[in-house]
């Protein structure tokens, strides 16, 4: 496959939402990332949108988990009006139906709007790693409100939760004449056990890989990416929009991509407002 294109690092406002046409296309998928965990997938079909900021009439929805900042979006939609097409969890769909009609709700696994979707648990990392401890130590002793901040806005993020006891997925979609796009999103951690990989072993071999990196992670992801053996890797910025809206440090993306550069994995950075397009 030959290596993605890169879009313009920049569109007008509104840009990134514009509707796909519908004559023949001259690539395969065009993959956006407008902000936060928002990752938009263009094909020859339907638009998908997963944990959207902003949904728009015509996409098809697909919320990785529950937490705050993923199903923002599609909360505030249903509550105006907007009835968007959702795919998720029965508990995040029940939730979203208490706020208001939906237009359709289907479960993850099966085939959407033509697309097969399949989709698989994982167990999320802790919300945030500590500093390293000598910085903490010396943050604490000259501004300790930049020590307390950051824990009290993780706490309350965690207590703003909507949906309790609901596990992230990671996601895997089969598009009809394109190719296999598996959605990693936080699953690849420290803690990510044997177990779970062995589980997820024929997600492996996609022709796009998507995975983010939570804060203080990067080692883990570099270790266990290769599991999934990804055509096309894309290292993306999952977490830090979110993380400085709660004043928590952020890390770049670009070190972890130059790692698996010289593992020799196809990575690319994924940046937000970035886009791609795969011919």
């Amino acid at each position: 496959m030959s290596p993605p294109k890169p879009a313009e690092a920049r569109q007008q406002p509104g840009a990134l939402y514009a509707k796909t046409v519908s004559h023949d296309f001259v690539w395969k998928v065009r993959l956006t990332h407008p902000d936060r965990a928002d990752l938009r997938v263009e094909w020859a079909g339907r638009p998908i949108v997963f944990d959207p900021v902003e949904p728009v009439a015509g996409d098809r929805v697909i919320l990785t988990g529950a937490g705050p900042d993923r199903i923002r979006g599609t909360a505030a939609a249903v509550a105006n009006g907007k009835r968007p097409d959702v795919t998720a969890d029965r508990a995040i769909l029940d939730w979203l139906g208490g706020l208001g009609p939906l237009g359709e709700g289907r479960l993850p696994e099966g085939e959407v709007d033509g697309v097969m979707v399949r989709s698989l648990a994982y167990t999320a990392g802790a919300v945030a790693r500590p500093l390293n401890h000598f910085l903490k130590a010396s943050i604490g002793v000259f501004r300790p409100s930049r020590v307390i901040g950051p824990l009290r806005a993780a706490r309350e993020s965690a207590e703003r939760e909507p949906v309790a006891g609901v596990s992230p997925r990671i996601w895997e979609l089969t598009l009809p004449g394109a190719g296999r796009l598996v959605h990693l999103d936080l699953a690849l951690h420290r803690e990510t056990s044997p177990s779970w990989l062995l589980s997820s072993a024929d997600y492996s071999g996609a022709d796009w890989v998507i995975t983010g990196c939570a804060f203080g992670e990067s080692e883990a992801v570099a270790t266990h990416l290769p599991h999934f053996a990804g055509k096309q890797i894309l290292v993306t910025d999952l977490v830090n929009g979110e993380r400085r809206a709660r004043s928590l440090p952020v890390e770049g993306i670009t070190p972890l991509r130059d790692r698996l550069h010289g593992l020799g994995m196809p990575a690319h950075v994924f940046a937000t407002q970035a886009s791609y397009r795969f011919e």
